[in-house]
């Protein structure tokens, strides 16, 4: 009955665009992503990671989406995005990813310091396990940071991560909040 309603009043329950999401209250990384936003990057449902705040604090919680096609699509493509909750303000968390850079094993002098990108929001490029990353940074309320991160596979020669993070899920990169 109520399908017949909506087609008498000439609109659709597929054309209706979800609201926006609102960063601030949301309770997990794991909801950054809707199911449909993620099935037409080609990514899988998220894994949650948690790691317990120091002296009590609140915790740190990461999602992690993967590329679903296992590695069977030719071209450029976003392999993996990852979105952490930090319990801190935007300049603690950029001194803290730094510092943290500086001091991996895996990681040291692969990653770029943090730098206002074109459109004002904090990023880094460079190479994790080999691979182009891009990484994004800003702050929703002040007691939290996110920070989203984009790996991308057979990145063209020369092209910033960034710059093809955002061609190639442009859906992520709209909801990051510009200042």
């Amino acid at each position: 009955m109520s399908c017949v309603l909506l087609a008498l009043a000439g609109c659709s329950a597929d054309d209706e665009t979800p609201p926006p999401l609102d960063l601030a209250s949301l309770s997990s990384p794991c909801d950054f992503l809707r199911a449909t936003e993620r099935e037409s990057l080609g990514l899988g449902p998220g894994t949650l990671n948690t790691a317990p705040g120091l002296d009590g604090g609140p915790q740190t919680t990461l999602c992690v989406y993967r590329d679903a096609s296992l590695g069977e699509r030719g071209g450029d493509y976003v392999d993996s995005v990852s979105v952490a909750f930090l319990p801190t303000s935007l300049d603690l968390a950029r001194e803290a990813l730094e510092n943290v850079e500086e001091r991996g094993l895996f990681t040291a002098g692969r990653m770029s310091t943090f730098a206002a990108g074109a459109d004002g929001v904090l990023q880094r490029e460079g190479a994790r396990l080999g691979e182009a990353t891009c990484e994004r940074l800003f702050t929703v309320r002040p007691d939290r940071t996110v920070q989203v991160g984009f790996t991308v596979e057979r990145l063209p020669a020369g092209e910033p991560a960034c710059q093809a993070a955002a061609r190639l899920a442009p859906v992520v990169a709209q909801r990051i909040p510009r200042p």
